[in-house]
């Protein structure tokens, strides 16, 4: 399945919203969206998972790991996670540390 990354900054928020599924064909995408977002020093970095039906663990460990590249402060923050997705999450030891917005 295809991934669609909408991008959405204001301020000093930035919002990812993704749907359909994170994996190693997707995951160049993830990667770009990312970079673009980062690169604007957000104070709050948001991933809205609520339309990802799955994400493998090389893409759990990427969206983990943006929080690194935040300003000093920033937070990130998983917003609307699928059961898959938090278990993915879980399992790894990527979800440790992580807000997780219901």
């Amino acid at each position: 399945m295809q991934v669609v990354i909408e991008v959405d900054v204001r301020q000093d928020t930035a919002v990812l919203t993704v749907t359909g599924d994170l994996d190693l064909i997707t995951r160049p995408v993830l990667a770009e969206r990312l970079s673009a977002v980062l690169g604007t020093s957000p104070r709050r970095l948001v991933l809205d998972l609520a339309g990802a039906g799955f994400m493998d663990c090389g893409s759990a460990r990427m969206v983990a790991g943006a929080g690194r590249f935040l300003p000093a402060g920033g937070r990130l923050i998983i917003r609307h996670p699928r059961p898959v997705i938090r278990r993915v999450l879980e399992l790894t030891g990527y979800g440790a540390g992580l807000e997780i917005e219901e």
